[in-house]
Parts: C-alpha cells; sequence; structure tokens
C-alpha cells in the first residue's frame, strides 16, 4: 500500500468528490427532466493538521487537488508503507543489535591482535 505525505495547515475531512443519485423517471409525460438527489460520500480522510501519512489515493481526488491550489495542504513524498513482515524483521534486528554488547578495546590491544 502507498502513502503520500501530507502537510496541512488545519484539520479537514476531505471526501472523492461530488456523488449523486440519478432518480429520474423514464416512464414520465416528459421525459427531458431530470432528477438528481445529493448522496453523500462514503470516501472520506481525515487529514489533521500538521504532517502526516494518508492513502496515496487521495491526491488523484478533485477536493484534495483545490486545496493544494488554495495552499491549505501541501503534498510531499509518495512512500511504500511496510508490511507487518517487514516491521518484524525490523523489530528483530533493533533487539539484536541492543543484545550485542560492545567491547571496548584500546589501541595498544588493536596494535597487539594485528
Amino acid at each position: 500500500m502507498k502513502l503520500v505525505r501530507i502537510q496541512s495547515t488545519r484539520t479537514i475531512k476531505v471526501t472523492c468528490g461530488l456523488q449523486h443519485l440519478d432518480v429520474t423517471n423514464p416512464d414520465a409525460h416528459v421525459p427531458d427532466r431530470l432528477k438528481v438527489s445529493a448522496e453523500w460520500p462514503k470516501c472520506q480522510v481525515l487529514i489533521k493538521q500538521g504532517v502526516g501519512e494518508y492513502p496515496a489515493e487521495v491526491i488523484e481526488w478533485e477536493t484534495v487537488k483545490a486545496l493544494v491550489k488554495d495552499k491549505v495542504l501541501t503534498i510531499g513524498e509518495t512512500i511504500e508503507a511496510e508490511t507487518d513482515e517487514q516491521k518484524k524483521e525490523v523489530e528483530k534486528f533493533e533487539q539484536e543489535k541492543k543484545s550485542i554488547k560492545k567491547k571496548e578495546k584500546k589501541l595498544s590491544e588493536l596494535t597487539e591482535e594485528a
């Protein structure tokens, strides 16, 4: 999963755009009347004030593009999210690193070994 780093000047909820439901009656006696009702968007992302990581798809949304144009949001780098296996490997490496005891050697000991 790709993530994008976004910096925001305020906390704001962005949506994937305007959505609608076509409720035109095709059997009406005047067929040229179009009826459309607004529908609440189901795709929403809460962007918090400051810097955060969000799904990369949001940079394609018109609402996000408009906020970038108005300088409310700043889009940063796109990064690849770590999987659980990668996180476990990193944790294992960190634990191994902590368990290794650092041995201090004096200069005279290093010259004797060589």
